[in-house]
């Protein structure tokens, strides 16, 4: 121990035996607390409450500001109990909701976790394993990686005792928030029951979100008053003049594309402001490698003063730490990448600072964007299963198990997630295409899905943007190129590009003939794209329509 290590040990004991308010707790962390609250101030209300939950083994749904200090007062009373129990085993899996997130986890909690003497991972590959003689007592890992871990490795996963959801809020309402709440399902079937811990900020019906997830849970909620402060603004030139008087030093940038990234990158490099002058500027897309990209958000965590233009959405992953504000360059792809975006914008408490860079086109369709992300954040959001998610889940299900499972085990899995009508049309357009077959009421894989697991490209329902030329049908003229969601790309879904917004009346390979739309027609597309999985397409064509329609009217 060093002399720095022993003295704080000293402090801590002295502390111990004069008393404190903080009591009542090192009694129930007796091995725990010093690793994870020696250094702290008395610990607050709430974290109390969910060291209490926690340690007792009830379930909860905890809404609150990450500035809380939530996941300590998770995991300290989870170590504490994993140390009493002395098993050996993976016992608590925490899953992240971005490759992105699990870094920033693993980085921050791993030396607390070992202080004790357990073992912590971090797994995000797709086709993740677990050293079968030597285990983890800790996971941290994300919803595609815990897919592939049910697949390939069960057996790993019979002793855990409890799963830590982070970010709960990001992902609910969405195909990744609705494979979660069926990869819970999965987990029960292996591991019996488990304590769930479903971390979120506090937005929206946290008892609406805890019931998707949770079965006899509490709330634990700590109010946070937000107010959006938005401008909508003209030029970069008008941006930065604004975020220099109100002295924002650390500025993130959203654009669609990685090059966009780079034409914005140009443009801020020639006008230099005074703030721009003396910031760094930081890029964040696509082409970069998994080191390169750490190295950046790492700087831009670590740097006083900076600027990141990044084309990598929020949901997909992006870790850059406490931003002052945030600009929306262009029209965002989906709903839930902006909604994301928003909980970056601002580190000044009760403020969310954002700038949106339109003309007085684009403009009404930002303030329709906003205002739909205010309503879902009071808590007027309405759930509508994904049911691209069933599909991608019936092929999980069946790449990890070749010798076939019963139908009426599909039907078990499903049963409070869609209806029995709509898993039965499912099945039988998939029997239909070949991507599955049946004998003596078992279901089979086919050569495709096994293929699609051994390549490990079943496991996330995430779709990827196709790149598209565009063409004005009634002049036959090429309007421009852009990177759309599929759930964009068919008949009568609109889109913007060049200022304008524009509707799909004919696909071609790889490109699609438009008309002009309407803002509206943009705005309710966006709303589709939001909701629609990778593994929407192999839905039967009238279940396809029907959750178009219904995510409009929402």
């Amino acid at each position: 121990m060093s002399e720095k290590e022993g003295n704080e040990r000293a402090e801590y004991e002295e502390r111990l035996k004069t008393g404190d308010e903080n009591q009542e707790i090192k009694r129930l962390l007796k091995r725990t607390w010093y690793t994870f609250f020696s250094r702290s101030a008395p610990l607050s209300p709430v974290r109390k409450m969910v060291i209490r939950t926690v340690f007792e083994g009830k379930n909860a749904v905890i809404a609150a500001p990450e500035t809380e200090g939530i996941s300590e007062a998770v995991l300290a009373p989870l170590c504490e109990n994993v140390l009493e129990e002395k098993r050996k085993g993976l016992a608590v899996i925490y899953l992240t909701p971005t490759r992105a997130r699990a870094n920033e986890i693993f980085d921050r909690l791993r030396e607390q976790l070992a202080r004790p003497g357990l073992r912590v991972s971090k797994k995000t590959a797709y086709r993740a394993c677990i050293n079968a003689e030597n285990p983890p007592d800790f996971l941290i890992t994300t919803s595609e990686a815990l897919d592939s871990l049910l697949c390939r490795y069960p057996e790993g996963l019979e002793r855990v005792r409890a799963v830590v959801l982070d970010g709960v809020h990001g992902i609910d309402g969405g195909y990744r928030g609705d494979q979660v709440r069926l990869l819970l399902e999965r987990l029960r079937e292996i591991a019996g029951k488990f304590s769930v811990y479903a971390l979120s900020a506090p937005v929206g019906n946290a008892v609406q979100v805890g019931g998707r997830y949770i079965d006899d849970f509490q709330v634990i909620r700590v109010e946070e008053e937000r107010e959006i402060k938005e401008t909508y603004a003209a030029s970069f030139e008008e941006i930065f003049e604004l975020a220099g008087k109100e002295k924002l030093k650390k500025i993130l940038v959203f654009c669609g594309s990685r090059e966009k990234t780079e034409e914005v990158g140009a443009l801020l490099e020639k006008f230099r402001t005074p703030l721009t002058a003396a910031a760094p500027l930081v890029f964040l897309h696509e082409g970069l490698s998994g080191s390169e990209r750490e190295e950046v958000e790492n700087f831009f965590k670590n740097s006083e003063r900076a600027v990141c233009i990044s084309s990598v959405t929020p949901d997909s992953g992006i870790s850059v730490g406490e931003v002052d504000a945030a600009v929306f360059a262009e029209i965002p792809g989906d709903l839930s990448s902006f909604a994301q975006g928003l909980e970056c914008a601002g580190k000044k408490p009760g403020v969310m600072r954002v700038f949106f860079l339109c003309d007085s086109k684009s403009e009404p369709l930002f303030e329709l964007i906003l205002e739909h992300a205010k309503e879902n954040r009071s808590g007027n959001k309405v759930y509508v299963p994904d049911l691209s998610v069933a599909v991608q889940q019936i092929f999980s299900v069946l790449f990890s198990n070749p010798w076939g499972v019963d139908e009426d085990y599909l039907y078990r899995l499903f049963n409070n997630f869609c209806a029995y009508e709509d898993l039965k049309s499912i099945i039988e357009e998939l029997l239909d295409a070949g991507l599955i077959s049946s004998r003596n009421r078992k279901i089979y894989a086919s050569e495709f899905i096994m293929n699609l697991g051994e390549e490990g490209m079943l496991h996330s329902n995430i779709p990827s943007e196709r790149p598209v030329e565009v063409v004005n049908s009634r002049t036959n003229k090429k309007i421009g190129e852009t990177r759309l969601p599929p759930g964009c790309i068919r008949a009568h879904q609109s889109f913007a590009l060049a200022g304008k917004s524009w509707e799909v009346v004919k696909l071609e390979e790889d490109c699609v003939h438009v008309k002009k739309s309407t803002v509206k027609g943009v705005f309710n597309s966006l709303k589709c794209a939001a909701g629609l999985g990778a593994f929407f397409e192999y839905l039967p064509e009238k279940i396809r329509e029907a959750e178009i329609e219904k995510r409009k009217e929402i």
